[in-house]
């Protein structure tokens, strides 16, 4: 038996038993009557409340960012170098475009100056 055939049928039984206390819900809320062999069933295990989850989630989210994080500098720099480097790039192409251009104009009159 595999390790994770015991874990996928524990994830299984709690959502069933979560199924059953919403159907439980609805059924109080509706003023329906639960269904025959429905077990009255405790509430599954949540969270104690949204805040702790979403306290824990900023946490996590604030350690994810720590290691991606970088200095002001740091980016400042890396922006204005990689801005340099495309204006080079670009005045490189334009340069070779100007002389080719040229050429083909000299090339098609059949001279060159």
């Amino acid at each position: 038996m595999s390790e994770r055939l015991p874990k996928l049928l524990h994830q299984r039984a709690l959502i069933q038993s979560h199924l059953a206390w919403l159907d439980q819900e609805i059924a109080r809320e509706g003023n329906i009557p639960s269904l025959p062999g429905q077990s009255q069933l405790p509430p599954p295990n949540l969270p104690a409340t949204p805040r702790s989850v979403a306290a824990a989630g900023a946490e996590d989210a604030d350690k994810i960012l720590s290691q991606f994080q970088k200095a002001p500098t740091t980016v400042s720099t890396d922006t204005r170098r990689g801005c340099l480097l495309y204006f080079c790039i670009a005045m490189t192409l334009l340069a070779l475009g100007a002389v080719l251009a040229y050429w083909l104009y000299a090339r098609h009159l059949g001279r060159w100056w």
